[in-house]
């Protein structure tokens, strides 16, 4: 997407193709000195040479081209009062050479090596003394061989490190039933669906059409233990009637509880249910503006965001066993969400319910969940997929796409064999891996027969395996 004007704090929105207007969100360059204080590379005068990432979407990501010490990052920031503060660069060398990097203010500076294998929070040495009043925070890169993208650079003072540290432990569930379960699947049935042939039906008659217990067997008989299933998508509709969504916008809700009919056929098979949500995507500028995605004060939309997740906590209690939000570091990150209210809401009705924040392939966007996402972990030995004690997922697409998003195509096969993803099981495994695979649904809520039959043979040959090694 081409770059457009951007003022210090400002930039503008092209989401899906469609000129949809100015972003109004903008960062208001206060230091937090109670929590983190995130300092967008998008956010900053653009270094020559230098790409804003995907820019005009609904979400922000990071900067890419960087590649000579001259482009400098810069941020005009105000400090309430003078303090020390730890620095973390979030950033990727693109180079197989570390990556060293310097943040200064004043006549202050510290520095640290970003490991050359993806993305990273990198920890530097040392902190920075911050005067009260207005002050300039740089970025450079130390060294002429490099190629990195940047993200953000974060600052926090350490003894409020340790106290967010201390208070995302303590609001940890335990997710041993995940491992347990060995892996899961996830679906992306949503308002864009289609059936195996013919137009799609209105989100409403497609709920009240959907096979509940034809589509619970189905998920059974993938041995899977647990679903992620969607609620939301590129467009925000939620498969239950949700007072506090239809309060936000109407017509978004159906009368039909599909979730809970669904966590109701999958209990009685052994399976747990997920839920996955999105908070809004650019697709639905309807939904952006009814729930305050682009206001610069972020008390309505988190506000709305919390009124909606408790309510479908307290809903399914413990018949919801996790939610899986999706643009963790893209769409709450960059607000400075208030990540440990976010999931206090989460875990509305069941203390134990477990929460994670997708970051996609960049660095987790808070301490404030129980497990990593992995979207695109494909790599059971990557070792991305452990950051900061979580419980590790990889999160994979299994046959041609996310969802079944295209008119009159039947779903693919599958991307391996039933040895092949035998073996894929055992790899991740042994790494504590728990791998969720995404299989394309119908939009009668049917799978594909040849994706359940890969899991069925995958399983009878481990068995068989089992059988033999005892």
């Amino acid at each position: 997407m081409k770059s457009n004007p951007t003022t210090l704090w400002g930039v503008a929105v092209l989401a899906a193709g469609v000129w949809m207007g100015t972003e109004s969100f903008v960062p208001d360059g206060r230091v937090n000195p109670d929590d983190y204080t995130v300092l967008m590379a998008v956010d900053a005068p653009l270094p020559s040479g230098c790409q804003r990432f995907q820019h005009g979407g609904h979400g922000k990501f990071y900067v890419e081209g960087w590649t000579r010490p001259e482009q400098v990052f810069r941020w005009e920031v105000d400090v309430p009062e003078t303090d020390e503060y730890a620095v973390n660069v979030l950033a990727r060398p693109r180079h197989k050479a570390a990556l060293t990097v310097k943040v200064s203010c004043a006549d202050q500076s510290v520095t640290g090596r970003v490991a050359c294998a993806g993305w990273r929070r990198q920890v530097l040495d040392g902190t920075l003394r911050l005067l009260s009043g207005r002050q300039t925070i740089t970025l450079e890169a130390v060294g002429t061989n490099f190629a990195a993208s940047v993200m953000s650079v974060e600052l926090v003072r350490p003894v409020v490190r340790e106290r967010l540290q201390k208070a995302a432990r303590a609001l940890r569930s335990d997710t041993g039933w995940m491992i347990q379960a060995r892996y899961g699947v996830m679906v992306h049935w949503t308002s864009q669906s289609f059936p195996r042939h013919g137009p799609r039906k209105p989100y409403d008659e497609a709920v009240r059409m959907f096979d509940v217990d034809r589509f619970a067997d189905q998920v059974e008989a993938t041995g899977a233990g647990f679903l992620v299933f969607t609620t939301s998508h590129a467009e925000m509709y939620f498969p239950s009637p949700v007072q506090s969504l239809e309060r936000i916008l109407p017509g978004r809700t159906t009368a039909r509880d599909l979730v809970g009919e669904l966590a109701a056929a999958l209990e009685k098979r052994g399976v747990k249910l997920m839920l996955y949500y999105h908070p809004g995507a650019g697709s639905d500028a309807t939904w952006l503006r009814a729930c305050g995605f682009w206001e610069s004060d972020t008390r309505k939309f988190f506000g709305n965001w919390m009124a909606v997740i408790g309510e479908v906590g307290e809903r399914y209690r413990d018949k919801l066993a996790g939610w899986w939000f999706d643009d963790g570091a893209i769409s709450y990150y960059y607000r400075s969400a208030p990540w440990k209210e976010l999931t206090r809401f989460a875990k509305a009705g069941y203390s134990q319910r477990v929460v994670g924040y997708n970051p996609w392939e960049l660095p987790v966007p808070t301490l404030f969940q129980d497990f990593h996402c992995g979207e695109g972990f494909t790599d059971p030995n990557d070792e991305r997929a452990h950051q900061d004690g979580l419980t590790a997922c990889a999160t994979l697409v299994t046959e041609g796409d996310w969802g079944h998003f295209q008119q009159d195509r039947e779903i693919g096969c599958p991307r391996w064999t039933a040895e092949q993803l035998g073996r894929h099981l055992q790899q991740f495994a042994a790494r504590r891996v728990v791998p969720i695979f995404n299989l394309e649904i119908y939009q009668d809520g049917a799978l594909s027969p040849r994706s359940i039959a890969m899991f069925q043979e995958a399983l009878g040959k481990r068995h068989s395996d089992e059988r033999k090694s005892s």
